[in-house]
């Protein structure tokens, strides 16, 4: 028997591949899935089935996309009118290859999700369960999908569930979570490798609170809510489109200028906040390489073609491919030769500020600077530098009016590539003397500076 997690990433999302006697399932499978055929051929197995433990709301499901390509079957919660697939519910049993998996029902963070427990051959004691995002390391799910006045409900649920449910399999069953450190679909997790019942039991903090601490911990709990989840759990439930092989155009400076033209165009340079500040195409939007799955939903409108800065040419598949995992597709072209060609060609270019921790210390003694720290309410909360003011980075462009156009702004996350695209929305929205703070606060606390909270 095999089992195997694969991790998208940017998204911090989970799925799984198991299979035993030539024949594998997957568990919240991507949208791009030539990796679960390669596991399965190296394995010797032929993908049967495609378990969903919920309808899924940060990226595009490849169910479908590993039916049309297997003939395998997928199974969902009948509590949602899934659009494609078999509905299951508590207790339902699949036999694969020797493996036994069974359906358990774990609804709080949404009221359709499963957890699927797998027994080994000839087991009757829980190997592992795939809990989605019921249980996680450290954590559990987010409970204000449904909105914020259901919050207390679905947390009581979700409290019933893990208890219930998932901490009764015993302490030595395997956590197979679908989200891990980083993700949108909950709080602060721990990153560890692997987990047990039994671990989580003793070590997350969510699981030794009563039901009425574990409600107003989830009430007082503040996560950004990206625009796209509602997009993605629609096209989760009635099947998303599946994909189609497209060619990026590769473009020269000129080209690339003539396209970026066009009213329906947008430009996104996936370089180093670092390489960014050096010199840009004016307009463009500075989302680092691997940022791209999380934030590129909350900047980019779906109707928009997408142009690409790239450091390499290599990172113009990659890119692509984390953009198809929350669905923006229209993805039309890319500068060939990089920014080079474009000074080459005598293109205009813009440049940002950066500041180094030591550099803006300083400088806040002297000038008066606007400190914009963009990241969410949690991070803030935990230390900020004195005076700065928190707009999450995803909702940073509706809130430009709150920002001052005659003063400095330096813009500030963690490490720098947040505050890189903040930068670039500000310089975008008309700002003139625009910073980022490479390091973050991370940096900044590593060298002892004033912070609060």
């Amino acid at each position: 028997m095999f089992i195997e997690r694969l991790v998208s990433k940017g998204l911090s999302h989970f799925s799984y591949i198991a299979g035993n006697d030539n024949n594998a399932f997957v568990v919240d499978p991507k949208r791009d899935v030539d990796s679960y055929i390669k596991i399965a051929k190296s394995n010797c197995c032929r993908i049967r089935y495609v378990f969903e433990t919920h309808c899924n709301e940060d990226y595009l499901i490849g169910s479908l996309e590993l039916e049309k390509r297997t003939g395998c079957r997928i199974i969902h919660s009948y509590r949602l009118n899934f659009g494609y697939g078999e509905p299951a519910t508590e207790t339902d049993t699949f036999d694969i290859g020797g493996i036994r998996i069974r359906v358990i029902e774990t609804p709080g963070h949404s009221r359709e999700s499963l957890s699927f427990v797998l027994y080994a051959p000839s087991g009757e004691i829980p190997l592992a369960v795939f809990t989605g995002d019921a249980l996680f390391y450290g954590n559990v799910g987010r409970t204000d999908l449904s909105g914020r006045e259901k919050i207390a409900e679905y947390a009581s649920i979700l409290y019933d569930s893990v208890h219930g449910k998932l901490l009764s399999l015993g302490d030595g069953t395997i956590v197979y979570p679908a989200h891990g450190a980083g993700s949108a679909c909950g709080g602060t997790m721990s990153d560890i490798a692997i987990s047990t019942i039994g671990y989580e039991r003793a070590a997350n903090p969510m699981l030794g609170l009563t039901r009425e601490e574990f409600i107003e911990r989830k009430k007082k709990e503040n996560i950004p809510l990206p625009p796209y989840f509602a997009r993605m759990a629609n096209h989760n439930l009635n099947g998303p489109r599946l994909l189609e092989p497209g060619q990026v155009e590769p473009m020269d400076a000129p080209a690339f200028a003539g396209v970026m033209g066009m009213d329906n165009s947008i430009i996104v340079d996936t370089r180093s906040p670092f390489s960014f500040a050096g010199g840009h195409i004016k307009g463009s939007y500075n989302i680092w390489l691997g940022g791209l799955p999380q934030f590129a939903g909350w900047i980019i409108g779906y109707e928009r073609d997408v142009l690409l800065v790239t450091e390499r040419q290599g990172d113009v598949e990659a890119a692509q491919r984390y953009l198809s995992r929350v669905g923006l597709d229209k993805v039309k072209g890319y500068l060939c030769e990089g920014i080079g060609d474009w000074m080459n060609h005598g293109m205009p270019l813009e440049q940002s500020g950066l500041y180094t921790v030591e550099g803006l210390n300083e400088k806040l003694k002297e000038e008066d600077l606007f400190v914009v720290d963009v990241r969410d309410k949690e991070e803030y909360a935990q230390g900020h530098i004195p005076g700065a003011v928190n707009i999450y980075v995803g909702e940073l462009e509706k809130r430009l009016s709150e920002l001052p156009s005659d003063r400095p702004v330096v813009s500030v996350c963690s490490t720098g590539n947040r505050s890189g695209l903040g930068a670039s929305i500000l310089a975008r929205g008309g700002l003139k003397k625009v910073h980022n703070l490479m390091g973050g606060m991370t940096a900044w606390k590593e060298k002892g500076y004033s912070t609060r909270s």
